[in-house]
Formats: C-alpha cells, sequence, structure tokens
C-alpha cells in the first residue's frame, strides 16, 4: 500500500506540473502566427456553419457586371468592349433615380477623365440623384518615400468634406506602412457624389477578409470605408456623434468591425447589368420591347454597382470562397452597419483563462477518473460541450470565443497527464494486476481493481455454477513416481486446466491438493451452467494431449473426474484477521463434491445434477444415473453422466 501511495503522489504532482507546462506552453504558442491561421480556419467554420442568409437586409440589390452582361454588349454598338463609357453609368443613375433608391454606390474608383461632355453628364446624374457613393483607395507604395506626396495632399483636399478630427477615443485603422498614393474618383465626379468611402480591404490570416475598416486615418483626420459611406446615406445618418454609425456597432482593437456574414456573394439579390440596360433601351433588347424593371422596382433600395464577371474584379477570399469579389464584404459591412450589428470578440482574459481552466481540467480528469475508456469518454464530451458552446454563442449572441488555443490545452494537457500515469500509478497498476492474474481468476482481478474503493465481499445469495475434479489414484502415482516429475506434471496439468477454465469465464476458487474447485456466474453473465459444461468437455481433450506428451516422455499418464452442480450459494469473504479467504459456501458446493466422487462408483467422467440438467436444456447428451443422497439431505438428487453437447466441438469425456 506504501508503493500505492507513494507512486499516486507522483502522478498526483506530474499532472499538476503537466497543467502548468500545458497552460505556459499555449499561452506562448496562441500568439504565434500559425496559431493564428488555426483559430481564423475555426473561425471561418462557425461563419459558414451558423450564417442566416434570411436575416440579410432585402433591401440590398446588386447590379452585377457579370459575364453574361458583358458577353451581351460585346461588339454591339451601344456599349462596345470593356471597359464600358460612363454615359451608360450616367443612363442608369438617371433610370434608378426615378424610383428613390435610398443609395446607390458604385464599387470603382473613376479615376481619370473621359471627355468633358461624358463626366458632365455622369456628374449630372449624381448630382440630380443626390445619393451616389463613390470609391477610393490607399495603394500600398514602397518605392516612394515620405508619409505624404503632393499628389496625396492634393487627394487628400478632395476628401476634406469626409474627414473627422481623430479621437484617440474612437478607434481608426491606420493604412499598412507609411509609403502609400491615394486612388480617388475625378474631382467633377466626386464633388458630384453625395459621399466618398474607401474601399481599401483589410487582409487577415489565410489572407482572408474577415473584418471591415469603419474609419481610416490619415494624419490628424480620419476618413470612412466605403461600407459605412454607403450605409450613413442610406440610413440619412451622415453626422457625427455619439449617435453614428460607426459607434453604434462594437470594433476591434485596429478600429476594424468584425463583419457579421449572413451568407456568401448569393445572399444579395443580383440582377445583372445587361437587364437593367435593356430595361432603359427596351426597343433595343430581344424582350418585345418590355424592361426587364421598372424604376420603381428600386424604390427604397441600397443599390451596389460591382462586377464578378471572370477577370473584371480584384479577388478578395472571404469565410465562403476563396475568389471572392472586395465588394461582398463592403456589402455584409453595410447591412450590420444599418442594423447595429457586428461580431464581437471574447474580452482579453478570456482566452488566457480559457487555456488555464482547459489544460487544468485536461490533467484533472485524468486525477479523477482511473478507468482510461472514461476518462477519454469525459476528455471528448469536454471537448464537445466546449465546441457546442462555442457554435451556440456565434449563432445565438455574436461572440467570437477563441477555440483552437483552449483545446489544444486541453488534448495536450490531457495527453501529457495521461503519459505520467502511465509512467507511475499504471506501471504499478500494470505489476499489480500481473501478479494477481497468477493467483485469481481475469474477472475477478477486474472487478477487485475497478472497486478497490468500496471492495466489501461481505457475502450475498447468488445462483452459480459449481465444478470440483480431482485426479483418480493420485496416491498412488505418488507411490510409484519421481516426486520431483510428478510436481512437474500436476503443475502443468493445473495450468492447463486453468486455462480452459479463465477460457470460459470460470473463476478458479482454489487447489485442493490435485482437485480443483471452481465456480461460474460470479462476475460473467450468461449461462453459466453451459460455461461450465463447455471447460469441463475441454479439459479432457486439454488432458488427453498432456497424456499423449508424456506417454512419449515415458511419464505415466494421469485420468480425473469431474463433478458439476447448480444452485444457490453464498458468495464473499470467509475468514477474520490476517487469513481472509474469497470462496463460496454452501449445500450445492457439497453436492459437486460428492457428484465428482461418484465418477469412480460409475465409471464416467463427468457428472451433473439434474439443477445444472434444468440450465442445458436440450443442449446437453446424457445418460440417467438414477438418483442420490447427499449426506444430511433426505431427497434424492437425480444426476446424469454428461456426454456431450449438441451443435459443439466437445464429445464426450471417454475413460
Amino acid at each position: 500500500m506504501a508503493g500505492f501511495k507513494r507512486s499516486r503522489q507522483q502522478f498526483v504532482a506530474g499532472a499538476v506540473a503537466a497543467a502548468i507546462v500545458t497552460a505556459g506552453l499555449v499561452l506562448l504558442l496562441s500568439r504565434t502566427a500559425a496559431f493564428r491561421w488555426l483559430e481564423s480556419g475555426s473561425y471561418d467554420a462557425r461563419v459558414r456553419w451558423t450564417a442566416k442568409p434570411a436575416e440579410a437586409d432585402k433591401r440590398i440589390v446588386i447590379l452585377d457586371i457579370d459575364n453574361a452582361s458583358l458577353d451581351a454588349f460585346t461588339g454591339s454598338q451601344m456599349l462596345g468592349r470593356w471597359p464600358w463609357t460612363r454615359q451608360i453609368w450616367a443612363e442608369i443613375v438617371y433610370y434608378l433615380a426615378k424610383g428613390k433608391p435610398a443609395a446607390i454606390a458604385f464599387d470603382s474608383m473613376f479615376a481619370g477623365a473621359e471627355s468633358s461632355e461624358v463626366d458632365g453628364d455622369f456628374a449630372a446624374a449624381m448630382k440630380k440623384s443626390g445619393n451616389v457613393v463613390l470609391a477610393f483607395t490607399f495603394n500600398a507604395n514602397a518605392e516612394k518615400s515620405g508619409d505624404y506626396s503632393e499628389e496625396n495632399a492634393a487627394k487628400l483636399k478632395l476628401l476634406e468634406r469626409e474627414s473627422v478630427p481623430y479621437d484617440p477615443v474612437v478607434r481608426a485603422t491606420t493604412p499598412e506602412g507609411a509609403n502609400f498614393t491615394l486612388n480617388v474618383p475625378l474631382d467633377q465626379l466626386a464633388n458630384a457624389a453625395a459621399g466618398l468611402g474607401s474601399a481599401s480591404a483589410l487582409i487577415g490570416p489565410g489572407n482572408t477578409i474577415r473584418s471591415e475598416a469603419l474609419r481610416w486615418k490619415l494624419g490628424d483626420k480620419t476618413y470612412p470605408s466605403l461600407a459605412l459611406k454607403l450605409a450613413e446615406v442610406a440610413s440619412a445618418s451622415q453626422k457625427p456623434g455619439p449617435d453614428s454609425l460607426d459607434k453604434s456597432v462594437p470594433v476591434n482593437d485596429d478600429g476594424s468591425m468584425q463583419i457579421l456574414w449572413h451568407g456568401g456573394g448569393e445572399t444579395y439579390e443580383r440582377i445583372p447589368v445587361w437587364q437593367v440596360v435593356c430595361s432603359i433601351y427596351p426597343d433595343q433588347c430581344a424582350n418585345n420591347g418590355k424592361p426587364y424593371y421598372q424604376p420603381s422596382y428600386f424604390r427604397g433600395r441600397i443599390v451596389m454597382i460591382a462586377a464578378s464577371a471572370t477577370g473584371s474584379y480584384e479577388v478578395r477570399a472571404n469565410p465562403f470562397s476563396e475568389t471572392a469579389a472586395g465588394w461582398e464584404s463592403h456589402v455584409a459591412a453595410a447591412d450590420n452597419l444599418l442594423h447595429g450589428q457586428a461580431m464581437r470578440g471574447a474580452p482579453r482574459w478570456f482566452g488566457p483563462v480559457a487555456i488555464v481552466l482547459m489544460s487544468a481540467l485536461g490533467a484533472a480528469i485524468l486525477v479523477w477518473v482511473a478507468p482510461a475508456i472514461w476518462s477519454t469518454v469525459l476528455m471528448l464530451a469536454v471537448f464537445g460541450a466546449y465546441a457546442g458552446a462555442l457554435y451556440w454563442t456565434f449563432g445565438h449572441h455574436h461572440v467570437w470565443l477563441p477555440f483552437v488555443a483552449p483545446m489544444t490545452a486541453l488534448v495536450l494537457s490531457f495527453a501529457s497527464t495521461g503519459t505520467i500515469r502511465y509512467a507511475t500509478t499504471g506501471r504499478d497498476l500494470r505489476k499489480t494486476r500481473g501478479t494477481l492474474n497468477r493467483y485469481m481468476a481475469p474477472q475477478l482481478v477486474e472487478y477487485v481493481l475497478n472497486n478497490v474503493d468500496n471492495l466489501e465481499f461481505a457475502g450475498e445469495k447468488r445462483e452459480l455454477t459449481i465444478f470440483f475434479s480431482d485426479v483418480r489414484n493420485f496416491t498412488t502415482l505418488t507411490e510409484k513416481s519421481d516426486p520431483l516429475v510428478l510436481i512437474s506434471m500436476l503443475n502443468e496439468y493445473l495450468a492447463e486446466m486453468t486455462a480452459t477454465i479463465f477460457k470460459y469465464d470460470g473463476i478458479v476458487d482454489k487447489f485442493i491438493g490435485d482437485g480443483i474447485l471452481a465456480y461460474w456466474g460470479a462476475f460473467t453473465p450468461g449461462n453459466h451452467a453451459m460455461l461450465a459444461a463447455k471447460a469441463s468437455l475441454e479439459m479432457f481433450e486439454r488432458l488427453s494431449e498432456l497424456n499423449v506428451r508424456w506417454a512419449e516422455m515415458g511419464r505415466p499418464e494421469i485420468d480425473i473426474g469431474v463433478g458439476l452442480n447448480t444452485g444457490e450459494v453464498i458468495l464473499g469473504n470467509v475468514g477474520a484477521g490476517q487469513k481472509i479467504e474469497f470462496t463460496v459456501i454452501g449445500d450445492p458446493v457439497n453436492l459437486a463434491a460428492r457428484l465428482e466422487s461418484l465418477n469412480k462408483e460409475y465409471k464416467c467422467h463427468i457428472i451433473i445434477s439434474e439443477f445444472t440438467l434444468a440450465k442445458l436444456g436440450d443442449a446437453a447428451v446424457v445418460r440417467s444415473l438414477g438418483g442420490v443422497k447427499v449426506k444430511g439431505k433426505t431427497i434424492e438428487t437425480t444426476i446424469y453422466e454428461l456426454q456431450g453437447l449438441r451443435g459443439e466441438s466437445a464429445n464426450a469425456a471417454k475413460g
């Protein structure tokens, strides 16, 4: 017991150390790019699994410059090759404006001039509509030195009307690198638009967009993103203040908004641009002179004019697609802003606390739960419960809790603690089990080890099948044989018989000289009489093989008799003090011993009682031997010679 106690203490100390080391290691790893990439992957999976397209704003519609639109007008006199003349965009804005949409946005810059007439007409259309938003971008330029060139300074003046003084309390996103150039629309078009917003993308781990900047910081001023400006124009809320849209949603440390995706690019209604063009010029399209969409269709709509045609847009991966267009994130972010929604990250303390707790729990499971199978099941249950909780908080409460680092801590702590247990208490347990298996039946050893804390064995009544066997004329053999040879034969015989009993789930109670007392039914389910009968028949096959081998060695042969009886006995500990024996007692045990001794009288090898035969039923091949009285009993017991089992390979024992 002292050895067990010492190894247990070593195991617990090792488990605590494993939890501490695991927590520290995972806390360090969680800051690496690899772990951020893995966590982002788990985030993307949750986005896809929890997306609810039905909750997307149905007012948002995409005028899609798709492949069909490019193909429809290639070579035509109306539009010609891509990029199309700005005149068509002017006509589209005029047409949409008749229906009074809430806002119109172009995911393009329109930099440079086309012609004074065309640019003037396009500017006039936007001015008249009064709700058109154009995009600008920050383009990284490593070749230029200095934070702002003269060119940038001039373009910043164009964006002056969109600027808001930088407030340290309100976080904003800073463009990566100090050197960049601004890409802005033509002055005439920019001044005619209702607003300008940055379409620059925030690229996360895996080159994937998961968040949208709300305001970009340049010097001491901030400028809105395309999504924010579109949402402001659509909601007629363009005044900075405590109620501004960018202050109505939670933001990350870098001032960006974690997008609450309702779905991928097909979430919002997409209308091919060619159908709108044909609605403007119905006589020039094959639709019986009827427009596909009346201007009234766009009343109150939020229209994004963007491209999905092959080669016409910049690929920006998002959680739904590796080949998505950048406008998908702008539209999703604008939808969030209009409804005051966004994903929220976990508090800063949550990740480290979760790592520490999972490390402790991974070790504690193995300290609390001894059986390997159940400790593994419990660890997997914790894993599943945490994953389910994260899925629920993500989908229902829009909170992003870390998954990879805490689960790594749980599994790593569990595995390392398991290794420590294998080397400490597991080593002693294996040694103890091996020793006990030499003296006890495996089933009894398993029962004792699994119930060591509440093991009593005070005694209980149980129906068992009792087995007695004895070697014939063993006394005569001892007189004629070399004692060492006889002991060797006896040990070999007992080993073979014990192995056969164990094979059929029997319990060897004790060896009585050359005799064996065993029983079935104490720790295994099923027909214990059938198991005992099978074992008894097979024992004679094993004995026959032993006799053949002994004869070749010039040794004498031995013969045995077996008695089987089924009945209710008392099973438990017998004795007190330092000598306690786990055994079976009762009249059925005495009857089994009596049946074994009758084999000599009836010149047979296996005798069973009527009670055992009742359990065997028609499967038993028997010969009736009549009745027999046991000492102290007045009622006879009918006994039978067991000759075999129907359908079994074991045959009758032969004398």
